[in-house]
């Protein structure tokens, strides 16, 4: 079994210690759902979409009405390419996926007036646009990290880099339910401190901040990242590294069971108990499909 462990890997022994034994184990077992490819589509759209816009932004010397117009000439030949590369690889989702489009061209137009704004504020208090682009817009897009020192390996979706030069870091969500969010506060909390940590190794620049931004309501749940909260995280991954090379952990009781019913792993957490490793693995789809639409888009 490899000896490093993800983000998310450690995030979930927070969550639930079983949780994060069954990810380690059985990575990507199920079967592919309509929620899953509806959030990788919007992860993909939604880095896209920032990373043109930051190269236009930076190309221009007067901030206009004419650019919005533009925002909407991206969004949708964005959406025009992601919906020709899901053909190739989602066709059973292509409904699904179609039907989303309205609601996620809605959306992404919202965000770039809300973007558009900011930097219009910003460049009238007196930064240059250059300035005001790189706080506004991600600095470092599907940032991957590669942690020697602590044995971690991930992505975060997004990058910011303040004024102050400091980083932010971000996740990007799907959840359609606030609480389905709030349930996996915890977890999402730590998953950003693993990114903080692996940031701060990675560039050498301070990361107190973490951010989770909610794709469906646009809406952003910042956190405090504490130097404490960094220690804390590398004690958790050196336990939860102890918990996926041992047996598999008991489920939750008590009133930390509610989780289970908005765990994404239920079913095969809920059926382990009845069938052996061998029947689990045959069933198990090992399909990376973080991997595979990465591969889509380059």
């Amino acid at each position: 079994m490899k000896d490093y462990m993800t983000p998310t890997g450690i995030a979930s022994f927070v969550y639930c210690p079983r949780l994060c034994y069954l990810n380690k184990v059985f990575p990507y077992s199920g079967k592919k759902t309509e929620q899953t490819i509806l959030g990788l589509f919007e992860h993909d759209v939604l880095a896209k979409l920032s990373e043109l816009s930051k190269i236009d932004f930076s190309n221009v010397n007067r901030l206009t009405e004419k650019e919005l117009d533009l925002n909407k000439d991206r969004i949708s030949r964005v959406l025009d390419f992601a919906m020709k590369i899901s053909k190739e690889n989602y066709p059973h989702f292509l409904d699904t996926l179609t039907n989303n489009l309205p609601s996620l061209r809605w959306r992404l137009s919202i965000l770039d007036e809300l973007r558009f704004k900011k930097l219009v504020s910003m460049v009238n208090a007196g930064m240059s646009i250059k300035d005001a682009v790189d706080v506004v817009l991600p600095w470092d897009i599907e940032t991957w990290f590669s942690s020697s020192k602590y044995n971690i390996r991930g992505r975060a979706d997004s990058i910011y880099k303040t004024m102050d030069n400091t980083l932010i870091v971000e996740d990007i969500k799907s959840h359609t339910k606030r609480l389905d969010a709030f349930i996996h506060r915890d977890e999402h909390k730590a998953q950003l401190t693993v990114y903080a940590v692996c940031a701060e190794e990675k560039y050498g620049l301070p990361t107190n901040q973490g951010q989770i931004f909610y794709s469906q309501d646009l809406s952003t749940n910042s956190f405090h990242i504490s130097e404490d909260d960094k220690f804390n995280i590398i004690e958790i991954k050196k336990e939860a590294q102890r918990v996926t090379e041992s047996e598999i952990p008991p489920k939750l009781e008590g009133d930390k069971a509610i989780k289970c019913k908005f765990c994404y792993k239920r079913e095969l957490c809920f059926g382990i108990d009845r069938r052996t490793d061998d029947e689990i693995r045959d069933e198990a789809s090992y399909e990376s499909l973080e991997v595979e639409v990465k591969n889509s888009w380059r």
